[in-house]
């Protein structure tokens, strides 16, 4: 059947019908196929932000994860390069059957014991002379290892506070522990026990109270 169009053109309403039912619906008034609208797809408002306050949660739950992860790395680090350099001071020591001194210090040069934490960095030294002092003239008294200011508060409860080690490998006036504390505080702490005989260990939390324990069996401070 043909119906006359405003345009003043003829079209077979039959065949309209039929093409009306596809994707592309006939427009009878204009003479022409109308594309079809595809609708928009998105986020709405409130969908947005369910989206940023999950986000806000995770973050909220990763990141002083992330950070306390740090600071247990960093501490193991620095806790394993102190008892590093105390045992090769030691090794030293038989080697060169010569006394050697592990002590605080700020520039690497000379020893400063009223250094109250040994954060600036410590130094061992060949002390051939037993006056705790590296001598620069003295070619015997070879500066043997300097490390550099740790991220932490590090501090030695030996009233010398300053190790020394004999032609043995024995720290019999040296006896004492080492306290590494950052700004977490004591139950975050690690310590290194230091015996007469010149060997390091890490210290324990022998009473369970999830602080470590020194050579007296007192919870450390920081």
């Amino acid at each position: 059947m043909l119906t006359r169009t405003p345009g003043g053109g003829y079209v077979n309403q039959s065949w309209t019908s039929l093409r009306t039912s596809g994707n592309a619906p006939y427009d009878t008034e204009h003479g022409h196929f109308s594309p079809k609208v595809k609708q928009q797809q998105g986020f709405t408002l409130i969908e947005l932000m369910a989206v940023i306050v999950v986000l806000i949660v995770m973050l909220t739950v990763a990141v002083p994860g992330y950070q306390s992860l740090i600071l247990n790395n960093r501490s193991l680090g620095e806790s394993y390069s102190l008892r590093a350099a105390l045992s090769n001071a030691r090794s030293e020591a038989m080697t060169r059957r010569a006394p050697v001194v592990v002590c605080p210090t700020n520039n690497g040069v000379t020893c400063d014991t009223t250094l109250p934490n040994w954060f600036s960095g410590y130094m061992s030294f060949v002390d051939t002379n037993d006056d705790f002092a590296p001598d620069p003239n003295d070619p015997d008294e070879e500066i043997i290892q300097y490390v550099l200011g740790v991220d932490a508060m590090l501090a030695f409860d030996n009233a010398s506070n300053v190790v020394r080690f004999d032609p043995r490998g024995y720290a019999l006036s040296s006896q004492g522990t080492f306290t590494l504390c950052d700004r977490r505080g004591a139950n975050k702490a690690r310590a290194l026990i230091l015996n007469p005989v010149g060997s390091v260990r890490g210290a324990l939390d022998t009473d369970g109270d999830d602080i470590v324990n020194d050579d007296g069996g007192v919870n450390i401070g920081c």
